[in-house]
């Protein structure tokens, strides 16, 4: 029984919700963090989003069962391994995707409508996006873009759109991370995991990280600059918080070519400190600037 339990968080990817924090955004950064209400509201559109993910998550498993056998990581996956049967996944997923759309519902009509977005973008993307070189870097950043929408309609708020750009481009570094780390480890049998790997080769995707690690940085630093938000925050205080996140870029791309890690960003956040502590002081600064 304990087995199965832990079988099931496994397939839905429980570790991986941290992702879903993005909904928060708005919530801080509406200077609402701190009222019980929009709290609420925010808690609920995370959960709806991190069930909605989690039945995702198990339909990519049934559909890239044969693939994942490949993976040297993968294959310890609950479905591949053997440990759950196609139709206890689908049965799981099927649930996690109605109390999602439950949730959302219990928010309001455009969260749901952002939520079914999300849900089609990334059937989408299992399906066929997957496989166009550059588009499915782009579909996982977009992801991330609708999380910190529905964070925002959540609560009523109108999020910045230095906010939105800035999100993108740090969402489409980790999606090339993901890829990276998946030529480097896979090396030849990269095709039979995935097919789009043969289009990718390393010298073009270094060329990607540079440009969107430096589109990341200066979409911060226009966000931190933007003379609305120094008004909603009346303070400029906040540029401070830049030399965070550009050590928090450095330090990820340093791991990624370095240390070729990447293929799971949560993990690489959890196990190396220096970024985990560079998360964490940012997420500090910025409270304590905006709040203070």
């Amino acid at each position: 029984m304990v087995a199965k339990i832990t079988a099931v968080l496994k397939l839905i990817r429980v570790r991986q919700w941290v992702k879903n924090l993005f909904v928060f955004a708005p919530l801080v950064f509406s200077l609402q963090l701190f009222n019980a209400a929009p709290c609420l509201q925010a808690v609920t559109a995370f959960f709806a989003f991190c069930l909605v993910s989690g039945s995702l998550y198990a339909m990519n498993d049934i559909i890239d069962l044969e693939r994942d056998k490949h993976h040297p990581r993968k294959k310890n996956r609950p479905l591949p391994a053997g440990i759950l049967t196609i139709p206890e996944s689908a049965v799981i997923g099927a649930l996690c995707l109605g109390f999602g759309f439950f949730m959302a519902f219990l928010l309001d009509i455009t969260v749901a409508v952002i939520l079914f977005i999300y849900l089609l973008m990334n059937v989408y993307y299992s399906l066929w996006g997957k496989n166009i070189i550059v588009f499915d870097t782009m579909l996982i950043a977009i992801g991330f873009v609708l999380r910190v929408l529905a964070g925002a309609y959540a609560i009523a708020v109108r999020p910045s759109s230095w906010m939105l750009v800035a999100t993108f481009f740090l969402a489409l570094l980790l999606g090339l991370g993901k890829r990276y780390n998946e030529l480097r480890v896979l090396e030849g049998d990269s095709a039979n995991h995935r097919q789009v790997l043969e289009e990718y080769s390393e010298p073009f995707l270094r060329q990607l990280f540079a440009v969107a690690s430096s589109a990341t940085i200066v979409a911060y630093a226009l966000y931190t600059m933007d003379h609305q938000v120094i008004a909603a925050f009346q303070t400029e205080n906040l540029v401070f918080t830049l030399p965070f996140v550009v050590f928090g870029v450095f330090r990820y791309l340093y791991l990624v070519f370095k240390h070729d890690l990447g293929g799971d960003p949560t993990e690489m956040v959890y196990r190396d400190r220096p970024l985990l502590l560079t998360v964490v002081l940012w997420g500090i600064l910025v409270i304590a600037l905006i709040y203070r």
